[in-house]
C-alpha cells in the first residue's frame, strides 16, 4: 500500500464493508467509491445492496461485488471473507466490520436465548471471524487496515439495552487488544465510535420512556460519520469518535454512568417486566 502520513491512499484499494445496505455502511461505500476504491459489499438485504452497487456504477465507478450474508449465522463470517477474497483477487486491503444488530428487552426474561446470541454473533463474533480470515492475506501483502465500528453505548449502560451495549463494549476491548497484538506489524486497527446517528438502528427510539424520550443532541446524518471515517483512514488514526462530543463518556466513565443513571430513571422498565411475564 501507499501511505501518506501513516494513512492510506484509497484509490484502487480493495475494501470489504459489512452492513453496507443502509446507514453508515451505505454512506461509506458511496464515499469510498468516489475515491476510487474497489469494493465488496455485504449485508442481509441483497436488494438494497444491489441498489447501492447500481448507484456506484451509475456514477462511473467500478461496480462493487455484492454478497448477501446473514452474519447472525455462525461460520457465515468466515465464508463471507473467503467469498470477498475470491471476488477481490485474493486481497482485502481494508476490512470494515460495520454490521450491527440490536435487541431491546430485559435480561431477566431474554437471558441467553437465540435472539440474544444472534446479537453477539453479529456484533462480536463475526468481526473477530472476519478479521482472522483476512489477516493472512494482509500479512502476505505487508499492509492492511481493520476497521471495527463500535458505539458510545459501550460507556452508557442504559436499561433494556444490555445486549447491544455489552456486545459493543466487548468488540471495543477486542479492538484495543488486537491493535496491541499487531503493533509490530504493518497492519493498522481503527476503532470507529459513532455517537447518535440517524440510522435505522437508533436504540433510544425503542425504549419505553415514561413521559416521552429525553432531549438529546440531534442525531448526525450517516454521511457525516462516513466522512469522518474516510478522514481517519487518510490520516492513519487509531480511533475516531463522531460527533466529537460523544468522546466525553468514553474518556470520563463517570459521565457515562451518570447519563445512564439519569436516563434509566425515565425508562419504564416495570411495565415491560409486567407485560412480558
Amino acid at each position: 500500500m501507499s501511505f501518506r502520513r501513516q494513512g492510506i491512499r484509497l484509490g484502487g484499494k480493495k475494501i470489504l464493508i459489512t452492513g453496507a445496505s443502509s446507514g453508515i455502511g451505505r454512506a461509506l461505500a458511496l464515499q469510498l467509491a468516489d475515491r476510487g476504491a474497489v469494493m465488496a459489499l455485504a449485508a442481509r438485504r441483497g436488494d438494497l445492496l444491489d441498489e447501492v452497487a447500481e448507484e456506484i456504477a451509475s456514477a462511473g465507478h467500478q461496480r462493487p461485488t455484492v454478497i448477501t450474508a446473514d452474519l447472525a449465522m455462525p461460520e457465515r463470517a468466515t465464508s463471507l471473507a473467503h467469498d470477498a477474497l475470491d471476488a477481490l483477487g485474493g486481497a482485502v486491503d481494508v476490512l470494515v466490520n460495520n454490521a450491527g444488530a440490536n435487541l431491546t428487552g430485559p435480561q431477566s426474561l431474554i437471558a441467553d436465548s437465540d435472539a440474544a446470541r444472534r446479537v453477539f454473533e453479529v456484533n462480536m463474533w463475526s468481526p473477530l471471524a472476519l478479521t482472522a480470515a483476512v489477516l493472512p492475506a494482509m500479512h502476505s501483502a505487508g499492509a492492511g487496515i481493520i476497521v471495527n465500528v463500535t458505539s458510545t453505548v459501550q460507556a452508557v449502560p442504559l436499561p433494556l439495552l444490555g445486549y447491544y451495549s455489552a456486545s459493543k463494549a466487548a468488540l471495543a476491548q477486542a479492538t484495543r487488544s488486537l491493535r496491541l497484538e499487531l503493533a509490530e506489524t504493518p497492519i493498522k486497527v481503527l476503532e470507529v465510535v459513532p455517537g447518535s446517528t440517524d440510522t435505522a438502528l437508533r436504540d433510544i427510539d425503542e425504549l419505553p420512556w415514561k413521559s416521552g424520550s429525553p432531549r438529546t443532541f440531534p442525531p448526525v446524518p450517516p454521511q457525516s460519520t462516513a466522512a469522518a471515517i474516510v478522514r481517519a483512514l487518510h490520516r492513519g488514526a487509531n480511533r475516531v469518535v463522531y460527533p466529537s462530543y460523544s468522546l466525553a463518556p468514553l474518556e470520563i466513565p463517570a459521565i457515562g454512568r451518570l447519563v445512564a443513571q439519569l436516563g434509566g430513571r425515565r425508562v419504564d422498565t416495570r411495565s415491560v417486566l409486567n407485560t412480558q411475564r
